[in-house]
């Protein structure tokens, strides 16, 4: 009995939506993505929007770009970025942060 749960356990752990492959491993990882320009407009405001994930079965947040945008009060978009991190697939977070005016 305690081989089954722990077997579906470790199953649901290694299936996590949120998992990020990178050439560090899985244990720890962090990633801050290059932006992505979409105009050629002076950053003067930051938006972020945030989504977490634990064990790979509960997640909560919005990562959209219009989330981002509204978060920073932002009508012309100067950049999108992604930043990540993920600790063994147990607890993940993805945030999109977009620049502007």
């Amino acid at each position: 009995m305690k081989k089954s749960i722990l077997f579906t356990i470790l199953a649901l752990e290694l299936t996590g939506c949120a998992f990020v492959p990178s050439q560090l491993g899985s244990a720890l990882i962090q990633q801050n993505k290059e932006a992505i320009t979409a105009t050629e407009l002076m950053p003067r405001r930051i938006g972020k929007a945030c989504g977490h994930n634990l064990l790979g079965i509960i997640a909560a947040g919005d990562i959209s770009i219009e989330k981002a945008k509204s978060n920073g009060q932002i009508r012309k978009v100067a950049t999108v970025d992604k930043e990540i991190f993920s600790n063994l697939g147990v607890y993940s977070k993805v945030c999109t942060i977009v620049t502007g005016e």
